[in-house]
C-alpha cells in the first residue's frame, strides 16, 4: 500500500464536504485533479471510498473506516515531523551534563533552569563529578557537557571561563580566627588542613597549595574529602581548616565559618566544558545558557 499524506488530506476534505466541486475549491485545485487523487488513493487501498451519483456523494463503509483513521495517521505523522525537527534543532532528546559541587552551589541551577525554560522537551540528566572525572567522561563521550573548575583544555575537550571568585578561609565555628572579619594566610601556617585529593582536580589543588607556599608554609593535610559536603563536615568537626572558593559559602553548613582572606587572594574559575568536535545543537544551547547566566552575574 502506497498512500501519501497529501492524499489523506484531500480525502478528509472531500469526506467533510461530500461534494467534489466544493472540496476542490477549498483546496484550490481543479475538480479533475482532485478526482484523480481520490482515484489514486482508492487504487492504493484497493477499494472505493465514495459512492458518487448525480445527486449525492456518500462515503462507502471503507470510506467511513478511513475517515475515522486518517486524522490519527496525520496527527502522528505531524508529531513525528515536529519531533524530528526539534531533535535537529537540539530542542528535544537527552543532554547528559556533569557538574562540580562548586557550580551546583552557585551558577548551575540558573543554567539548567534557563535550558529547561527554553527547551522543555529536552531531557536533562545531571550528575555531580569532580573536574578530572568530567574531562575524561567528556573525551569518552559519556558526558555531553560539563561545569568544571580550573580545568586545563585538552586536544579533545575545550573549556571556557564563566565566573571567577576568590578563595575564602574555612574554619570551625569555634575557631579563634572565626571571630576576625578577615584572616591572614600566614595565621593558617600551623593549622591542620582539610583539602581535596589532588587527582580530583590538580590545577585547583595547586592553586591552594601554591597560595600557602607564597605565604611561607606548606599546608599540613590531615584529611581529604572527595566532595565538599565531606570536607565541610570535617571542618565542622574541628579536624582542620580549609581554603575553598567563595561559592561554597552559599551552602551555609552549621558549625563552619567562611572568612575573607586579606591581601592578594587567588581566584578560582568555574568553566563550561564540551568536546571540540561536538556540533550537537543541544550542547550549543547548554553552552549559550551558561554564557548568558555568567554574563548576568
Amino acid at each position: 500500500m502506497d498512500v501519501e499524506l497529501r492524499q489523506l488530506r484531500v480525502f478528509l476534505t472531500v469526506a467533510s464536504e461530500l461534494h467534489f466541486s466544493r472540496a476542490a475549491a477549498l483546496l484550490h485545485i481543479s475538480q479533475p485533479a482532485l478526482s484523480q487523487q481520490i482515484r489514486t488513493l482508492e487504487r492504493a487501498l484497493g477499494t472505493p471510498l465514495f459512492d458518487r451519483t448525480s445527486r449525492a456523494t456518500e462515503l462507502t463503509p471503507a470510506g467511513r473506516v478511513l475517515l475515522d483513521a486518517a486524522p490519527r495517521v496525520l496527527f502522528e505523522a505531524e508529531r513525528a515531523q515536529a519531533r524530528v525537527s526539534q531533535a535537529a534543532e537540539g530542542a528535544s532528546g537527552l543532554l547528559v551534563v556533569g557538574s562540580v559541587g562548586t557550580a551546583l552551589a552557585s551558577i548551575a541551577p540558573r543554567i539548567l533552569r534557563t535550558v529547561r525554560a527554553r527547551f522543555p522537551d529536552l531531557q536533562l540528566e545531571v550528575s555531580q563529578h569532580d573536574t578530572g572525572a568530567q574531562m575524561i567522561a567528556l573525551a569518552e563521550e559519556r558526558l555531553d557537557g560539563g561545569l568544571v573548575r580550573e580545568a586545563v583544555p585538552t586536544s579533545t575537550v575545550t573549556v571556557e571561563e564563566l565566573i571567577s571568585e576568590p578563595l575564602l578561609a574555612v574554619l570551625p565555628g569555634d575557631h579563634p580566627l572565626a571571630a576576625h572579619d578577615t584572616v591572614d594566610a600566614g595565621d593558617l601556617a600551623g593549622e591542620p588542613f582539610v583539602l581535596w585529593p589532588r587527582p580530583l582536580g590538580s590545577a585547583f589543588f595547586d592553586i591552594l597549595t601554591g597560595y600557602c607556599r607564597e605565604h611561607g608554609f606548606s599546608p599540613r593535610i590531615v584529611a581529604e574529602g572527595a566532595d565538599i559536603e565531606t570536607q565541610l563536615s570535617l571542618v565542622a568537626a574541628g579536624l582542620g581548616v580549609s581554603l575553598q572558593p567563595s561559592y561554597y559559602a552559599n551552602l551555609r553548613p552549621p558549625g563552619v565559618a567562611f572568612r575573607p582572606l586579606s591581601g592578594d587572594v587567588p581566584t578560582v574559575a568555574l568553566q563550561v566544558a564540551w568536546r571540540r568536535r561536538d556540533r550537537s545543537p543541544a550542547v550549543g544551547h547548554f553552552v549559550e545558557a551558561a554564557r548568558e547566566c555568567a554574563a548576568a552575574g
